[in-house]
């Protein structure tokens, strides 16, 4: 997400849209975008349609993977707060998809853990092959 806020200027120069789609509640994403940059579309999906339509995995043993336990190690030792679930079951496993403007899939990446998330260089490097296939 941080690097999804510190690019939103060439997000907007793709003509890009993020929709974030949680299934977390209301007050949980309310404190996290207080958090974050809240410059993008939030969907809730408390059923979770969206992540079983697009076959992303719940796994508490992958979601408290290494890499998250150290992840959110580090936040708390610099000084950071871990944010509240508000009793959301965080083992659901999250992934990144592009979306052209005719509605096919040009990215899709199922994370293998919560803290696995593709380099925003290789999301802009999509989106930059999208934009030129349409002009």
């Amino acid at each position: 997400m941080a690097q999804l806020c510190q690019n939103q200027n060439k997000l907007d120069e793709l003509n890009t849209r993020v929709i974030i789609i949680s299934f977390s509640t209301l007050p949980a994403i309310q404190e996290w975008l207080e958090q974050t940059c809240s410059n993008f579309t939030v969907l809730l999906d408390c059923e979770r349609k969206v992540y079983k339509a697009y076959k992303l995995e719940n796994s508490f043993w992958r979601a408290y993977h290494p890499k998250t336990l150290w992840f959110y190690t580090k936040v708390i030792l610099s000084g950071g707060k871990m944010l509240d679930s508000h009793g959301d079951d965080t083992s659901q496993i999250g992934g990144d998809f592009i979306i052209d403007e005719n509605g096919k899939f040009s990215f899709i990446y199922p994370s293998k853990n919560s803290s696995d998330r593709p380099p925003i260089e290789d999301l802009v490097g999509v989106l930059e092959t999208i934009k030129h296939k349409s002009e």
